[in-house]
């Protein structure tokens, strides 16, 4: 039987009067007679047999339908059954996490190598799976209450019973009398299986305290999404003051799963009424595999820590092969460690090339063993999340093993993707290539790597693609292909998903007088890091607090102190200047605001502030400033010597005040054609506006600049963006263009950055390829803007399709 080896769990027995049948030396004995048995727990059911001497056992199996149908090949119970018996007398099986589908009559059957050495234990055991359920009986007050199940529970079970999701000592039989009140909700288990408990119920009303979720179990992918749901009551008189998922418990602490570090960026909360919370964790590992639970407090109650919640397994899948010796056909089985969820679709795949034919977890349609092919299998909807390739025969079939599935990484640091490959045949030619382009293109020729990818590594050891200077848009799957003389290793095969991140701190309350800062970043950078931490510029050398060397610090609070992180051996990569922006308070109208210049993270370097009024530059240098505002005046802030970085300008009355936001910060198109550069403005009673280049000495219309003659347009008008038009650009209109506008009052400030404008031509460059070939590249000095599609021409004619 193809069953799983036994494991240390709690089981269900009933020991009643053996059942023996057979004749001439014959029988098949069941010591169990029935079995009522709880829904999600463990049955053994106890058998022996014999037989005439001379026989040879060679084939046991139980089944519940046709004699022929092992239960071991039957998806329905696959990694649920345990063969403990043997070939010989012993032939008991345990089923692990039954479900009521499972409600049958088990009889087993055993074959010799005799002729008409066949014998099936007729009678067999009936097997009933059931759940628990509260029933309320009673008057108005005075309830009685009954833990009821369909069957009766084998061995006289003791029952453990719950309010409001706290555990009551007494009583331990299957009833419970109760004088309740309408708040009070009841739930019952019995013990030994007080994971399978019953659905609390109200005992008076419809609204009291309880908690329902919607599975009891999840079985997930590794590196998947899952989500893990439950819906709560509470009477109408208790507000809510707190909701939290949690894992860990101990003397009813929970600790919020949100505040984890273990699940930083991978874990949100979600609801779609007011009763309802989903918990979902992103990029699962199999270290999350526990029991999750949800917990609420209202301003009168609070549900219990002790109630059962969902337990999650995460599991990655693999291709068991069979059977294992040298044989001309084989059986592929996808196998993970536990049942996953949903009844999923399968996808198998043959030497990196999707099979269209099976769906199921086991590819039962004959494999040819030969020696050069490989199969692997994923689960649809989770394609990235394909088993290791294996080999049906031998060691050395086609296939490309990744050392990791997935990397995050500093942003201006090294990374180093891997894999191996093996190749039944020498390999003509293979590459690294982005799997978010159209056409598979190998790195070394993209211009947006140009200097910063290097391919290391030889056939048979680690080949290892090398990028320098990362950045952000580098964050994508990367996967490796090669060539033989049959073969292509597939391009839709998933490879290696790199995210690039930079760093930040973020700054929470924690004790009175102290602050908690926690190192951030995108995405868990890989390797389990150590993080460095830095005072007004200087490095932390001894510990200030027990997670010193982790992304978090506690430290007292101080308007005078600057913090900042790095991880170690990326110092140089520390947490940069980012995101400004200007808090205005009080928040309603008044004559006096404070306006304070707020960043994400505490700045390095004790650094100076520059103000603007309306585009014009202030002289103050701290972070706040206090002022009496006009409606009309909008403010903005930066840092001195990263003035490009300023803030957004915000009105400080109103909505309506003397601004201007620049539709993009920088374009970038090609040298002859039109670009549109645009604003909008805010504003009282302009009396005149124009475009200007910033490196000009003194602002300077662009109408009437000689070099942009005939070839700039103004459009727009106060309700409407205000556009710059430049037609024929030129490499010499490569600038920084800006907007400005006088009123009575004021002139809006020239030094206000806008609008980069890179204009840039074309040209291919040449590259060796394979032996006979060439690679062409369009390359451009810029980035253009809009993600254009190219057009090639073989002498001068349009050449179909696209690179």
């Amino acid at each position: 039987m193809a069953l799983r080896t036994a494991g240390s769990v709690l089981v269900v027995f009933l020991w009643s009067v053996a059942v023996v049948l057979g004749q001439d030396g014959w029988s098949v004995t069941y010591t169990n007679q029935s079995i009522c048995a709880l829904k999600g727990s463990t049955v053994e059911l106890t058998c022996s047999f014999r037989y005439p001497s001379g026989h040879k056992v060679t084939s046991t199996f139980w089944f519940t339908k046709i004699e022929t149908e092992d239960l071991g090949q039957d998806p329905e119970y696959a990694g649920r059954l345990e063969y403990h018996g043997d070939k010989k007398k012993d032939c008991t099986l345990r089923i692990t996490d039954l479900r009521e589908r499972d409600s049958a009559t088990y009889k087993f059957r055993f074959i010799t190598d005799q002729e008409g050495g066949t014998f099936t234990g007729k009678l067999g055991v009936p097997l009933s799976v059931t759940v628990l359920q509260v029933k309320v009986t009673g008057g108005h007050q005075d309830k009685t209450l009954t833990c009821s199940t369909t069957c009766t529970l084998t061995d006289n079970p003791t029952y453990i019973w719950y309010k409001n999701g706290q555990h009551i000592n007494k009583p331990t039989s299957h009833q419970y009398s109760v004088n309740s009140y309408y708040s009070d909700s009841y739930s019952c288990a019995v013990k030994g299986h007080e994971d399978l408990h019953s659905p609390a119920v109200c005992v008076v009303g419809e609204s009291c305290m309880n908690v329902t979720y919607t599975h009891q179990s999840i079985c997930a992918l590794k590196g998947s999404t899952v989500d893990i749901s439950c819906f709560y009551t509470h009477p109408s008189w208790h507000n809510v003051t707190e909701v939290s998922w949690f894992n860990k418990w101990e003397s009813g602490v929970t600790k919020d799963l949100s505040l984890n570090p273990e699940y930083a960026d991978r874990v949100e909360y979600h609801r779609q009424t007011e009763k309802d919370s989903t918990l979902r964790i992103t990029d699962l590992r199999e270290s999350d595999s526990t029991e999750y639970k949800f917990r609420f407090t209202t301003d009168k109650a609070r549900w219990g820590y002790s109630f059962p919640g969902t337990s999650l397994a995460v599991t990655g899948s693999q291709v068991e092969v069979t059977p294992k010796w040298s044989s001309e056909y084989k059986t592929l089985s996808c196998s993970t460690t536990c049942t996953l969820t949903d009844n999923p679709i399968y996808i198998w795949y043959k030497n990196g090339q999707h099979l269209d034919e099976s769906t199921s977890p086991q590819y039962k349609d004959p494999v040819s063993s030969n020696y050069e092919d490989s199969y692997s299998c994923t689960v649809k909807g989770h394609e990235d999340l394909h088993s290791p390739a294996v080999c049906v025969q031998g060691q050395s079939c086609n296939r490309v093993t990744y050392t990791k599935r997935r990397i995050c990484v500093l942003k201006g640091s090294t990374v180093d993707i891997s894999c191996t490959y093996v190749g039944y045949y020498y390999a003509t030619s293979s590459f690294w290539f982005r799997s978010d382009k159209s056409t598979p293109e190998d790195l070394t020729t993209d211009p947006g790597y140009a200097g910063r990818v290097e391919y290391t590594g030889t056939y048979r050891g680690p080949f290892t693609l090398r990028i320098t200077d990362l950045r952000e848009e580098d964050s994508a799957e990367y996967r490796f292909t090669f060539k033989a003389n049959n073969i292509e290793w597939g391009h839709s095969f998933p490879g290696t998903t790199l995210s690039v991140t930079g760093l930040q701190v973020k700054v929470t309350p924690a004790a009175e007088g102290q602050k908690t800062l926690t190192c951030i970043t995108t995405c868990t950078l890989t390797d389990n890091p150590t993080y460095i931490w830095y005072k007004n510029g200087q490095q932390l050398d001894e510990p200030t607090s027990q997670q010193h060397s982790s992304n978090m610090l506690v430290v007292w609070d101080s308007t005078v102190d600057i913090y900042s992180c790095a991880v170690e051996g990326h110092e140089a990569l520390h947490s940069p200047v980012v995101c400004f922006q200007v808090e205005v308070t009080p928040k309603h109208y008044s004559k006096y605001k404070t306006l304070t210049c707020s960043t994400t993270c505490i700045l390095t370097g004790n650094p100076t502030y520059t103000w603007y009024k309306n585009g014009q530059i202030e002289t103050v240098k701290t972070s706040t400033y206090s002022v009496y505002p006009d409606a009309v005046d909008s403010y903005s802030c930066a840092v001195k010597g990263h003035e490009d970085l300023h803030s957004p300008a915000v009105c400080v009355q109103g909505q309506s005040c003397n601004r201007v936001n620049y539709n993009k910060m920088r374009t970038c198109v090609l040298k002859g054609s039109t670009v549109d550069i645009s604003c909008t403005v805010g504003y009282y009673y302009i009396t005149s506006t124009f475009w200007f280049r910033s490196d000009k000495s003194t602002p300077e219309d662009l109408t009437r600049d000689p070099g942009y003659a005939g070839r700039v347009k103004y459009t727009g008008t106060y309700e409407g963006p205000f556009t710059l038009r430049i037609t024929d650009l030129r490499e010499e209109d490569s600038a920084e263009y800006r907007f400005t506008f006088k009123t009575d009052n004021f002139d809006w400030g020239h030094s206000f950055p806008g609008t980069t404008l890179s204009v840039t031509g074309l040209q291919v460059k040449v590259t060796p390829a394979a032996e006979g070939q060439k690679t062409l590249t369009c390359i451009t000095t810029c980035t253009l803007t809009d993600n254009p599609t190219y057009i090639w021409y073989k002498n001068g004619q349009n050449v179909q399709g696209r690179l």
